[in-house]
């Protein structure tokens, strides 16, 4: 018995090996440079990430030799590089470091990426749900801008402070200034560079900014507002002009209600999570922080002699 243990023992380990033996001829080595390798699922890889357009070629034993004997180049190449010390080289450390850091920035970003993107999905069809009743409420409550609606353009500025806002106003509504030229020099808007147009709105667009919305859609073409407070700061705003649309049913208005109410319900729940995470914010150490600001067009602009 003893004699029958120890030949099965053995049969077994030939067995193994012989599997392992198999395993291992799957991916044989088809070419060496030195001590480097060139596998045949690494020739196999280059081959599928060849343009396809070489493919055809490539299936050949001539398109295979041809393109092996890239490789063995490369590898060639990388034997005479490794031992010529040039990996000692100051700007090749410092090239490489950087590298590295960036693929972990792109690593961690591509990570959150996925997960916010996964998440985001999971609390629209979750917490976040909106049912088609809330649609259909909203729509009837707000039926006159789904039956007459207007796309309306307009200009602003924003300022940080109350004072600043006052004086942009007097500028424009008492000193008749030009509106574009104040807002190029007050706004802290991106748009200021525009002379603060923001483009054509449609009710719902700056649904996260209701007193602003409001405060437009009640102006009469022309006309400027007073200054308006939203959680951004504070605006003058100028209704430039107005454009009336054809009416859309609940069927066609329903995707932008979705949104609205999307975004209404998922700020709601940002703001709760903030609470409940406790979220601090010191803002003189954010004052603090410098923005280098990239030169003007015209300041890289060569004089002309």
């Amino acid at each position: 018995m003893k004699k029958i243990g120890i030949s099965l023992l053995i049969l077994g380990l030939l067995g193994t090996g012989y599997y392992f033996s198999q395993k291992k001829n799957d991916n044989p080595t088809i070419a060496t440079v030195g001590s480097l390798k060139i596998k045949a699922e690494t020739f196999s890889k280059e081959l599928i990430n060849s343009p396809e357009v070489y493919r055809t070629y490539l299936s050949t034993l001539e398109g295979k030799k041809q393109l092996l004997d890239i490789l063995l180049k490369e590898k060639v190449l990388m034997n005479a590089a490794s031992k010529s010390g040039i990996y000692r080289k100051k700007d090749i450390q410092e090239n490489l470091k950087n590298f590295e850091e960036r693929a972990k920035e792109q690593e961690e970003q591509y990570r959150k990426g996925l997960v916010l993107k996964e998440y985001l999905r999971e609390l629209q069809e979750g917490k976040l749900k909106i049912e088609d009743a809330a649609l259909k409420a909203y729509y009837e409550q707000n039926k006159n801008d789904y039956q007459n609606p207007v796309k309306i353009t307009a200009s602003h500025i924003l300022t940080t402070s109350q004072e600043e806002a006052e004086t942009a106003l007097k500028r424009v509504s008492q000193n008749k200034e030009d509106f574009s030229k104040v807002a190029k020099e007050m706004s802290k808007d991106p748009s200021a560079a525009r002379g603060g147009v923001i483009g054509e709105i449609m009710r719902g667009d700056l649904a996260d900014l209701p007193e602003f919305e409001n405060e437009l859609f009640r102006l009469k073409t022309g006309e400027i507002s007073n200054v308006i407070k939203t959680k951004i700061g504070y605006h003058i705003i100028k209704k430039s002009g107005e454009i009336k649309l054809p009416s859309q049913t609940y069927e066609a208005g329903a995707p932008q209600i979705r949104r609205i109410l999307e975004k209404k319900k998922f700020d709601e729940w940002i703001e709760k999570e903030k609470e409940n995470q406790g979220v601090q914010i010191d803002e003189k150490a954010l004052a603090a922080i410098q923005v280098s600001m990239a030169p003007s067009p015209d300041a890289q602009k060569i004089p002309q002699k």
